[in-house]
């Protein structure tokens, strides 16, 4: 309870910090619970092969939407939050400008380009992919645009609700208009239709956050007069974009090689697959938003044993709650993903319970990622980061075509565990902290603000 009994003392600010880190948590869950339904859904209506295909789609535009977001979404909620701090209402409206005019322009160019290309190989794809591709090519320059809008209401402090908006509202209206269209179409259950169906729910989403944001934008800000800040913001998207694309390839590698060396009824196998490993994960990602804020007041603080207990309880409650369910996934896998998603799905036992092995060795780390990027050690994570996405790149390259699904889900956790192991060998020897639910701090490492 240590975490807790300080939680509500000391102020509005923190106060704040702390409602706005559980109201992501339940945010989170809302979003966990709805992928869900929806890839039962898609499963269960598409069959392997169409899931696959929409699967790969899918896996390609979170390739594509690094370049089509080209590091605005972050960027803009640094910006926005900093000149909002300090009514700063022409830079304020600067930001909002170059931002939304960057983001359209880059996504513009992907979409340009994307479209020449499919063209270009229109003749080595079935009609099914062909078609899910030209329309994942539309939905990519609205999701761009919705994120960068919501990423703008994140920055002027209304957390929950621009979360809200891309976690909660899109899954649920591709819910609502796919399962309208599978039930009342049967013959349309095919991958281009549930594409068309994120296409909709897209348009939505961009009209809501776009709503969001003028409601919530200070009427001081509209009235400003704004400042160029072109090159500038160039130079400063960079980063955040790399930083983007190492998490994409880290997430999305094993999915897209898979379908470049598999069919795609595999694809759709490993990807239920992921669907469950990622449950596993849930409460360590929760539990990372509930608890970052008060990593980043206890390390400024100095309070290294307070900050050891923290790291320790936290460890132990994503530790405890991922064994049974990991576990579970294990021993029965096969008749889980049997039941929940249909029969065809059964073969995807042996890489669930080979990423949920994985996910659970990840959760005995605890939350050593937000403990170093709350401590300002964001440029080793990001670093890490890249490393371990090139070591699943060559895993995969590797053990795809010798083991298929087998091989995606054996790289994925082992890079993943390796991104783990370093970040908390990094927080033992500069910070003198020990990740995992029996960690104990190192005598004689003094920490505080200073890097």
């Amino acid at each position: 309870m240590l975490a807790f009994d300080a939680l509500f003392r000391g102020g509005d600010l923190r106060r704040k910090l702390i409602r706005g880190g559980i109201g992501s948590a339940v945010v989170q869950a809302g979003n966990r619970l709805l992928m869900l339904l929806l890839g039962i859904l898609l499963a269960r209506g598409l069959g392997a092969e169409g899931y696959g295909i929409y699967a790969y789609t899918f896996a390609t535009m979170s390739l594509l939407m690094v370049a089509a977001e080209a590091g605005t979404p972050t960027l803009l909620m640094r910006e926005v939050a900093a000149a909002h701090g300090r009514d700063d209402w022409s830079t304020l409206r600067s930001s909002l400008q170059t931002g939304a005019l960057f983001v359209v322009m880059s996504s513009a160019c992907v979409t340009s380009a994307g479209l020449v290309m499919l063209w270009a190989f229109a003749g080595t794809v079935g009609q099914a992919a062909f078609y899910s591709m030209l329309l994942m090519l539309f939905v990519l320059p609205l999701t761009a645009v919705a994120k960068t809008f919501a990423a703008a209401v994140h920055g002027l402090q209304h957390v929950v609700a621009a979360q809200a908006v891309e976690m909660l509202l899109r899954p649920l209206a591709v819910i609502i208009i796919a399962g309208w269209l599978f039930y009342q179409y049967p013959s349309l259950r095919q991958p281009q239709f549930a594409l068309a169906a994120q296409l909709a729910a897209s348009v939505v989403v961009l009209a809501m956050a776009g709503l969001l944001l003028w409601r919530v934008l200070p009427a001081s800000c509209r009235g400003a007069a704004p400042a160029g800040r072109g090159r500038r913001w160039f130079r400063a998207a960079v980063p955040f974009a790399v930083i983007g694309a190492a998490g994409v390839l880290n997430n999305q590698t094993d999915l897209l090689m898979l379908g470049w060396f598999r069919e795609a009824n595999e694809v759709g196998i490993y990807r239920v697959a992921m669907q469950g490993a990622i449950l596993v994960a849930f409460t360590q990602q929760a539990a990372g938003a509930v608890v970052a804020p008060q990593f980043a007041r206890l390390f400024a603080q100095a309070d290294r044993d307070r900050l050891q207990r923290l790291l320790t309880l936290a460890a132990r409650l994503v530790t405890l709650t991922a064994l049974p369910l990991a576990l579970l996934f294990i021993v029965a896998g096969d008749d889980i993903s049997a039941w929940v998603f249909g029969a065809e799905f059964a073969d995807s036992h042996l890489p669930l319970a080979i990423l949920a092995s994985g996910q659970l060795i990840a959760a005995g780390f605890g939350l050593v990622g937000p403990l170093l990027t709350m401590t300002g050690r964001e440029r080793f994570v990001a670093r890490t980061l890249w490393q371990t996405a090139l070591l699943n790149v060559a895993l995969n390259l590797v053990l795809i075509p010798l083991y298929g699904s087998a091989g995606a889900s054996i790289a994925s956790a082992v890079s993943l565990v390796a991104w783990n192991y370093m970040l908390g060998h990094h927080a033992w020897t500069r910070l003198g902290l020990r990740a995992g639910a029996f960690g104990r701090s190192r005598p004689g490492v003094v920490i505080g603000s200073e890097k």
